[in-house]
């Protein structure tokens, strides 16, 4: 259990935006010993999902989810992983549902569910609705940084650049070290016509983050297309799909991409989406 938890907390400085490409891993070589011991693991192994995505292998990510919860259906962090892949699936309620389950077996997973939630919802373009998600994630813990930063992107979806921006500023000031969201925080700079801003925030740092994951390389991609380096984009945007982000119906209707659509380069893309065959990492 000890080499599990140590996995965990190298996994979770990636999906917080904390660590570095190299933590994934750290996380697979804790998880390895924790398998040593116990093949069962259950933290592990449904961690362990992220780090195959993380790898390009969404085949192999999506059936150690069905064995899992064939053998462990009431555990609550495979409900966190389910939500995940469904999101990057395009498949919004059933992520709604998973973490729904995932804030109902533990309580103590209400604000994550909530800031998960209110993605789908930014994705439905309903921000009222996600405005109400990141409430209830509030009310349970004020100061947490993740559901800042999803507010931050209703406010930026609504229009509100200004007050994303600000907010944003914010997070980074009290978590300086959180280099996984300057590549959203260059998105809205970006968005609202501040160049040289935007690119300021992409740092090698970033960017090194960001080949690793599959929503910050779209955001790394959506602050290129903004820019109008159309061929960054692209690569970015590719990457990303390598890395299991294949939520088609944002990629379609986000605004961000909107001067991608007429390139001929965008049906390949997109005809790129369900045919993920495991191989080499990303590049």
């Amino acid at each position: 259990l000890a080499y599990s938890g140590l996995g965990a907390c190298y996994a979770n400085r990636v999906f917080k935006g904390l660590g570095e490409g190299e933590d994934y891993t750290y996380a697979e070589a804790a998880f390895s010993k924790a398998f040593f011991y116990d093949q069962n693991v259950v933290e592990a192994r449904v961690l362990m999902v992220m780090i195959y995505l993380a790898r390009g292998e969404k085949k192999k990510a999506r059936s150690e989810i069905e064995t899992l919860q064939k053998q462990f259906p009431n555990d609550a962090a495979l409900y966190f992983v389910k939500g995940v892949m469904h999101r990057l699936d395009g498949e919004y309620d059933e992520s709604l549902k998973a973490f729904e389950k995932l804030s109902r077996l533990d309580p103590a997973a209400k604000a994550i569910a909530a800031y998960n939630r209110a993605r789908i919802f930014i994705y439905k373009h309903d921000w009222a609705t996600a405005h109400a998600e990141l409430d209830k994630g509030f009310k349970a813990e004020p100061n947490h940084p993740m559901l800042k930063i999803f507010r931050s992107g209703v406010y930026y979806y609504e229009g509100k650049h200004d007050a994303a921006i600000r907010m944003m500023a914010e997070v980074l000031q009290e978590h300086p070290r959180m280099d996984g969201i300057r590549p959203l925080y260059a998105m809205y700079f970006a968005g609202s016509d501040q160049p040289e801003k935007a690119r300021e925030q992409l740092t090698e740092d970033a960017l090194a983050i960001s080949r690793s994951d599959h929503d910050m390389a779209y955001w790394v991609a959506s602050t290129y297309a903004l820019l109008g380096e159309k061929d960054l984009a692209f690569k970015w945007l590719g990457k990303a799909v390598k890395l299991g982000n294949e939520n088609k119906p944002h990629f379609e209707n986000d605004a961000n991409l909107a001067s991608l659509r007429d390139d001929p380069r965008w049906p390949l893309l997109l005809d790129k989406m369900g045919k993920n065959v495991d191989g080499a990492p990303p590049a």
